[in-house]
């Protein structure tokens, strides 16, 4: 499993970091799910720490969706939350 995060807009390093590790480094032939991505929202941010509350992913964010990866591939060990 694959889970890319950065603070940068979708499309920007994480493309980026996607791209290097799965054609570069051919790591696709090792992955038994999709790869997740999690990064800022798609928009202009407000300034100030208003900013990153609403344009980056928080760290509730990152763990849900992670938790949820774990989910799917155990659901008895890790159920949904």
């Amino acid at each position: 499993r694959l889970v890319v995060i950065d603070e940068d807009v979708e499309g920007g390093t994480t493309a980026f970091m996607l791209q290097q590790i799965l054609e570069k480094q051919k790591a696709f032939r090792y992955l038994d799910a999709d790869p997740l991505t999690i990064c800022a929202e798609n928009h202009r941010p407000p300034y100030a720490s208003d900013g990153d509350y609403f344009s980056k992913p928080s760290v509730d964010d990152m763990v849900e969706k992670v938790y949820g990866m774990f989910t799917e591939s155990n659901p008895t060990k890790y159920p949904k939350i």
